[in-house]
């Protein structure tokens, strides 16, 4: 990944289930050519994935002790995807982790990894990286070491191939890998990159080329971007990943936001740039669900020292970002909304006419009530009225 110090070491394989479980029950080896063909590759949700890069398979080199990925699974973590890193492509060979894929040591590893894919978690395998000949040796040389690699994904099952160009590299080799894998290997084959973040906003990056350009072309064939926010690259925050999303959607290619997962460190020690504590990234996760619901998901980089566990339980790491990932946003407290007061209805109370008044001669100043006083007055206009129309009958 971008200009680790850490990545030494190569793609991890992954037996087939014949052999392991004859590794398993038998406790011996069996040649890798004879692996039966896998199953069907485990389906990776269309976002919101967590990713753990599982690099380091030994504390100190081969010799050393061995670091299980398969807690990843018994305990429940919620990992979606193990990047196996990295195969480095040499004129001659192959190589994981400076030894050949078949290696003895890698036995129990093969066995673990089987079982991760058989609890329903997808295992890839990442090839190329930081200062390793994979990418000039497919150049060089493509037929030959495109069948190596061929010939690595069907021995040990893979579920996928990840990317990592970090070296000057024509966008014509990277367009035909990605074309060769999903016609050998079909439309549920994962095909993921790991770019640096400057290569989803149109600068300059790693890889040398355009990737707008890829996706223009290969676009439909890639699956998602496990996008570098670290050592040198940018920091994993809501801000940073916002503004990928927002390049690609006005200036770019259109990847989406569903395909743009953030590649995170997960302990300071695996490059220093570009680490925030569990507790902010935690909370840079929620932001970022808040503003993009679909959000691509989070990578590891890597796994044997994740904190909060540490070498002693790395898989805690995996765990915290599902629950990150999955946990519901808070639900917004609604605003009261204030009682109306009724508003008093402004029509004056009618007031008796200065006319009534005047035929009844009566002073109304002291009556209460304008209701009362004009009814009076209405009374007693009345009757005055009818006595002068009885007068005028009376003199007929």
């Amino acid at each position: 990944m971008g200009q680790r110090t850490a990545k030494r070491y190569g793609i991890g394989v992954i037996v087939s289930g014949a052999l392991a479980a004859l590794a398993l029950a038998l406790g011996g080896g069996v040649s890798p050519a004879s692996a039966a063909a896998s199953p069907a590759a485990p389906a990776v949700r269309d976002s919101g994935r967590v990713v753990v890069y599982y690099q380091k398979q030994f504390v100190n080199g081969s010799t050393g002790a061995y670091i299980s990925p398969l807690p990843l699974v018994t305990e429940s973590t919620g990992v979606d995807v193990v990047n196996l890193a990295a195969v480095h492509m040499n004129a001659d060979e192959l190589k994981l982790n400076d030894l050949l894929p078949d290696d003895p040591s890698f036995d129990t590893m093969w066995a673990e990894l089987r079982q991760i894919q058989a609890a329903g978690v997808a295992v890839v395998g990442m090839i190329g990286g930081a200062q390793n000949a994979t990418w000039q040796s497919l150049t060089d040389d493509y037929d030959v070491q495109y069948a190596r690699l061929h010939d690595f994904v069907t021995t040990y099952s893979l579920d996928g191939i990840d990317l990592d160009v970090e070296t000057d590299t024509d966008i014509a080799v990277v367009e035909r890998v990605i074309a060769d894998l999903r016609a050998d290997f079909g439309s549920t084959f994962l095909v993921t990159l790991s770019p640096v973040t400057a290569a989803l906003v149109g600068e300059d990056n790693l890889s040398g080329f355009d990737y707008d350009d890829l996706y223009a072309s290969s676009g439909a064939s890639i699956d998602w971007f496990n996008t570098q926010f670290y050592c040198g690259w940018g920091d994993p925050t809501s801000d940073e990943y916002g503004a990928i999303v927002d390049y690609q959607s006005t200036q770019g290619a259109g990847i989406p936001a569903s395909k743009i997962v953030m590649a995170v460190l997960t302990n300071p020690d695996n490059c220093g740039s570009g680490w925030i504590p569990l507790p902010e990234l935690t909370a840079s996760i929620q932001e970022i669900k808040a503003e993009t619901p679909t959000f691509g998901g989070v990578a590891g980089w890597e796994y044997f020292n994740s904190l909060p566990g540490g070498p002693d339980a790395p898989w805690k790491w995996a765990s915290e970002m599902r629950a990150a990932i999955d946990a519901p946003l808070p639900t917004p407290t609604p605003t009261p909304t204030p009682t109306a007061t009724p508003t008093p209805d402004p029509t004056p109370t009618t007031s008796p006419s200065p006319r009534t008044l005047a035929v009844s001669g009566i002073d109304t100043g002291g009556l209460v009530g304008g209701g009362l006083v004009a009814g009076v007055v209405s009374i007693l206009g009345g009757g005055v009225l009818l006595l002068a129309a009885l007068r005028r009958r009376a003199t007929r």
